[in-house]
């Protein structure tokens, strides 16, 4: 099942990533947002299938990143700001699922780390999905954004964090920080275009992957019925 929710990665990203009204554009998809993230949330149960969803969603993330001339790393672009938007919102539901599969282990510290062992790629390989990556700059960018989101992941959740999670998930927000980050170095930003305040990176990109992040998170939280 993580295998074939990976075969139709563009599909569930556009589905978590925005307010589909019709089909998707790649497979004619019609699964409601709450369905999809339920289903992803059944097959959670078993890490490297997750491992294997959220791989499928880096490769696709990395791949519109790509799509982006410099100038939209410089200046306000609304189609690449609508990808980061979308990009950073997959990443906040696969948190939000993440966060309640850990929650639901009972809160037992050893079956918790043993959850995160299984999906962490630097123990198990890059899963491997039907998706291909073709060039050096994306699979360098899919490193680092998989690099950023397995560093110190969350061993336990307990009920306060599971009120609160947008507070202490930032894994997501991380790994989209570092693909965008990678990415616009590739093509040719400099640290202090990166920095620029004001600046289209620091002020809108980046918010724009915060919020939407958060946002993700407590969508998540809504379709698994949690309060």
């Amino acid at each position: 099942m993580g295998t074939m929710i990976g075969d139709y990665a563009s599909d569930v990203h556009q589905i978590l990533g925005k307010n589909m009204d019709g089909p998707t554009d790649f497979n004619n998809l019609t699964i409601e947002r709450g369905d999809l993230t339920r289903l992803i949330r059944g097959v959670a149960e078993d890490p490297k299938a997750f491992g294997v969803i959220h791989h499928s969603q880096s490769v696709v993330i990395a791949e519109g990143l790509n799509d982006f001339p410099p100038d939209s790393y410089r200046k306000g672009d609304p189609e690449m700001r609508a990808w980061v938007k979308q990009s950073a919102s997959v990443l906040g539901h696969l948190d939000g699922v993440r966060g309640d599969v850990i929650y639901d282990l009972g809160q037992a510290e050893k079956d918790t780390n043993a959850w995160n062992q299984r999906m962490n790629y630097h123990v198990i390989g890059a899963p491997l999905t039907a998706i291909p990556i073709v060039g050096d700059a994306l699979q360098r960018t899919v490193d680092a954004g998989t690099a950023g989101y397995m560093n110190e992941l969350n061993a336990k959740v307990d009920e306060e964090t599971r009120r609160n999670m947008v507070n202490h998930f930032e894994n997501g927000e991380n790994q989209m920080n570092a693909m965008m980050r990678k990415m616009a170095t590739e093509k040719g930003l400099t640290q202090e275009e990166l920095d620029a305040s004001p600046g289209e990176y620091e002020d809108g990109l980046q918010t724009t992957a915060e919020n939407w992040y958060q946002q993700g998170i407590e969508d998540a939280q809504k379709k698994m019925g949690q309060p």
